[in-house]
């Protein structure tokens, strides 16, 4: 099934939903899209350099591990 047949079936599939799993669909995606946010900010953060290695973290933790 090609991806124009794929997106269709979705649409419909939505037309066709409650107002309950249309919520549902809603909540997903904005999940997905606050998901999104916060992993650009990582990537960010990884870019300027300000994470630690990993090795680094496990020494300062190795008491507990």
């Amino acid at each position: 099934m090609n991806i124009e047949t794929r997106k269709y079936k979705i649409i419909q599939k939505v037309m066709q939903s409650s107002d309950e799993q249309l919520a549902k669909i809603e909540e997903m995606l904005k999940e997905e899209s606050e998901l999104e946010v916060k992993l650009e900010k990582a990537m960010q953060q990884v870019r300027e350099g300000k994470v630690k290695p990993h090795s680094e973290v496990r020494k300062r933790y190795e008491k507990w591990l």
